[in-house]
């Protein structure tokens, strides 16, 4: 039986993302895909135009996948009645360096390919994925005794991603897998200590909103 498009699709988008995750962007090819889902190289670009479509729609599932695992640990803390921030700060934190230690090709490229995507007037789909991983930070934070307006704490969710990815990043540089998980862990919970510290007492983060 022949597969329908929908069908045919989805093993592209399979293959790809295995590509991905073993070599990064430069083992997405074309032709790699084409022969592997035993089809021509034009019904490839038939389905996603080109290889950025396909790269797009693989970050689209990864985003997709990232918030759900953000939103499968809240709802394991809200079951077991956590409602600490700080706790469920770190559990998100958790989430994150899991989703990137099993994701090791896959996610760089994500994230390469972000830096080269065009900047755009009006936020797109792959915008709204984005924003909506910050919305679970920034629904966390909401749930604290912090002096913070909506425009603020989204500013706030987006510079704790940051300053946790920025952590994940630079730790799995180092040589030692133990060291860098241990160190990471140190260093997210230090990063999440200081951050709410600094809101619960208005810190200068606080009024960054009011700042010129």
């Amino acid at each position: 039986m022949a597969l329908d498009r929908e069908e045919i699709g989805e093993r592209v988008l399979a293959i790809a993302e295995v590509l991905l995750n073993e070599g990064g962007m430069d083992n997405l090819k074309a032709r790699t895909i084409a022969e592997q889902a035993g089809i021509s190289v034009g019904s490839v670009y038939n389905l996603f135009s080109d290889l950025d479509g396909v790269h797009r729609a693989v970050n689209m599932r990864l985003l997709e996948r990232l918030g759900a695992a953000g939103a499968a640990a809240m709802a394991d803390l809200s079951q077991r009645g956590i409602t600490d921030v700080r706790q469920r700060l770190l559990a998100l934190a958790s989430a994150y360096v899991r989703f990137v230690e099993a994701h090791p090709g896959s996610w760089p490229a994500l994230l390469a390919f972000n830096r080269r995507r065009p900047t755009l007037t009006e936020p797109d789909a792959y915008e709204a994925r984005l924003d909506q991983l910050f919305e679970i930070i920034a629904g966390v934070l909401a749930g604290g005794d912090f002096d913070l307006d909506d425009h603020t704490r989204r500013i706030a969710a987006r510079t704790l991603w940051s300053s946790v990815h920025g952590i994940v990043t630079s730790g799995y540089a180092g040589r030692s897998v133990r060291r860098q998980a241990d160190e990471i862990d140190q260093q997210i919970e230090l990063l999440v200590a200081v951050f709410i510290r600094g809101l619960e007492h208005g810190g200068a983060f606080a009024h960054a909103g009011t700042t010129a």
